[in-house]
């Protein structure tokens, strides 16, 4: 069984700013492992926020990460759906959350923006 890695790991992977834990990191990444959609979503906020990576930069990192024949991601397609839209100007975490919502009847929320960047989404978008 292939180890599940933590959004710390991901993170030293992208930004390279660890001598000893960044390189460590990469190697996780060529190796069969397990990448949750909330390691993304955590990844994303963390490559934006406290690292300031542009948006643009973040979701290509991530994108790339996606595109990584020895990662599994469950829910790889809500994945691809949160960053795609977040490309479009939409919030990573709110299209996660709906990407996520498949199966559901509907997904409530009183955010009025989520509903205009959610085409094609799983789920209908019930604006309360």
């Amino acid at each position: 069984m292939p180890r599940s890695l933590d959004t710390n790991v991901i993170t030293r992977a992208v930004l390279m700013d660890d001598p000893v834990q960044s390189p460590v990191a990469r190697q996780l990444l060529a190796e069969p492992a397990i990448v949750l959609p909330g390691v993304f979503m955590e990844a994303y906020w963390l490559l934006c926020m406290p690292h300031r990576l542009s948006r643009t930069v973040a979701i290509a990192a991530l994108s790339r990460l996606l595109d990584l024949p020895t990662l599994l991601v469950p829910d790889r397609a809500a994945v691809l759906f949160a960053l795609q839209k977040t490309a479009q100007g939409a919030d990573f975490a709110d299209m996660l959350h709906l990407a996520l919502s498949g199966g559901a009847d509907a997904f409530a929320t009183f955010d009025k923006g989520i509903a205009a960047d959610a085409d094609g989404a799983p789920v209908p978008i019930e604006t309360l």
